[in-house]
């Protein structure tokens, strides 16, 4: 009578004590807990301190000598990088290079692993080659075509700056700037992807990046509930944020297929326009194949560039700009750069970019304090491994903490300050340090880090050299505090833009 629920009793705390043992030799970190794991832990810095990224940094100085910390949430198994010395490890060992598989991953396209994002193997390789390959003659890593498409760009966010400024008695604009740059941004990889562009304030585009960057900040790159406890989609899909992921993503959907429906109406075998027309012909070639050229893995990797190939640059911007409102002598610096160099009478182009370090190495900085409150998108392991001679399981998810890197008081000093000096030698040349690597290494490196720092460089450049930036009277300086989400927000943040005497 007794047996049985002795029995259950016994069951119940194996698997307790099971849940919460560690693979031998795994990285080091907090305590596991049945079911949560780490989350309890994790959650209490994050509160602390204000931010995921900030926490991990912690618990990597707390556990693993300020290099990595393993951890578990849920589902999970996770270990953080904080080291750029592990970030090259990894990128040598080919079977850390997969993507993780979970729902908050997989859900995104429509419950399939597709895209060039956060697919592995094969697949991500056969795809990654076609989209970089033909992009190529669409401009991406070509400095004319590039140049080219960023100037339309910056000189029709000129041309709005300028109406603003027009339409005001004193010549001075408030313009909200955290918001700034993102269509114009998108605009230079739509362009090369589906060989159109919208107008800065384009109702359509401005509401369909308010949804996503409102999707963005409610989660982070590590994943979310629904991804950590997957039962909870089912269970509580309000509450863990499914419904709202996937409504998000339906809208994102919508604006894909109604793009995709007009290349299909108005293509032309003989004359591809961009990157859609010529996968839809290599689609058409493998209509009997079991292929991968589908349009779901074409809106896929749209999906992709879209929220992935223009936002790095994007924010980037936007936490230049902020710094530029706090430390106005580093905007003075590059107009003196800028006049020096080329005067007033051109724009700034490409060729110039050599002759001005000072601007070059705010470009720098200012994907510096970006990236500092960003995780990487995450890794997995394919297959067991190791990592500074800890064991990583075969399916462990392994994430970059850019914070680590960036935040490190060892390699920057007073990081939170703005400071282009830190990139320029004794001879006032552009030197980047080895730990700089924003964009990644090896197999998985961005492939889109020249068009991002080519856009960086003409739209700061060409902006400064035809107006001032100042913060607004009587309101304290923006907070460069950051709003943690899939990739870091700037706070909410005004300019006053005039144009310069």
């Amino acid at each position: 009578m007794w047996l049985a629920p002795l029995l259950f009793i016994f069951v119940i705390g194996l698997i307790i004590v099971l849940d919460a043992k560690k693979p031998r030799n795994f990285p080091p970190g907090p305590a596991w807990w049945p079911i949560v794991g780490s989350l309890p832990e994790v959650s209490r810095w994050r509160k602390k301190l204000g931010t995921l990224t900030m926490a991990a940094t912690f618990l990597a100085k707390q556990h693993g000598k300020g290099k990595l910390v393993g951890l578990r949430v849920g589902n999970d198994v996770q270990v953080v990088l904080a080291s750029a010395e592990l970030v090259k490890e990894m990128a040598t060992k080919p079977e850390l290079d997969g993507r993780p598989r979970g729902p908050f991953y997989r859900h995104r396209t429509w419950g399939l692993r597709r895209g060039v994002m956060l697919t592995d193997d094969e697949f991500w390789r056969d795809q990654r080659r076609f989209l970089t390959r033909h992009l190529r003659d669409f401009g991406l890593g070509k400095a004319s075509q590039m140049e080219t498409i960023i100037m339309r760009e910056v000189q029709a966010l000129t041309d709005y700056f300028k109406t603003a400024i027009s339409n005001t008695a004193d010549g001075k604009a408030l313009i909200p700037l955290h918001n700034a740059f993102g269509v114009s941004v998108l605009n230079t990889i739509w362009a090369m992807l589906a060989g159109k562009r919208y107008d800065p304030d384009d109702a359509e585009l401005c509401t369909l990046q308010k949804i996503l960057s409102d999707m963005f900040a409610s989660m982070d790159m590590t994943g979310c509930l629904f991804n950590h406890f997957p039962i909870l989609r089912y269970v509580l899909p309000e509450a863990s944020g499914y419904n709202y992921y996937m409504t998000c993503h339906q809208k994102l959907l919508q604006f894909l297929q109604a793009e995709l429906l007009r290349h299909k109406t108005t293509y032309m075998e003989d004359s591809p326009r961009d990157f859609m027309d010529v996968f839809i012909a290599e689609s058409n070639t493998r209509k009997d194949e079991d292929s991968n050229y589908t349009d779901i893995q074409l809106m896929a990797i749209c999906m992709d560039m879209f929220m992935a190939g223009s936002d790095t640059t994007n924010k980037s911007l936007s936490f230049g700009f902020l710094h530029f409102l706090r430390q106005p002598h580093v905007v003075r610096k590059i107009q003196e750069e800028i006049d020096s160099v080329v005067g007033r009478e051109r724009p700034v182009t490409l060729d110039d970019r050599h002759n001005m370090p000072y601007t070059e190495a705010a470009v720098n900085e200012s994907i510096r304090v970006f990236a500092a409150h960003a995780i990487a998108v995450p890794h997995r392991a394919m297959a067991d491994s190791t990592l500074m001679g800890y064991f990583i399981p075969k399916d462990t998810i392994l994430a970059v903490n850019y914070n680590g890197l960036f935040m490190n008081e060892e390699l920057y000093e007073d990081p939170w300050t703005f400071k282009p000096e830190r990139f320029l030698n004794e001879k006032n040349e552009v030197s980047l340090p080895d730990h700089f690597i924003p964009f990644g290494v090896g197999r998985r490196r961005c492939m889109g880090d020249t068009l991002a720092k080519t856009n960086i460089f003409l739209f700061i450049s060409n902006l400064l050299q035809t107006f001032n930036f100042e913060n607004p009277k009587g309101r304290p300086l923006p907070d460069p505090f950051p709003i943690e989400g899939i990739t870091p927000f700037t706070q909410l943040y005004d300019g006053v833009i005039s144009l310069r005497d």
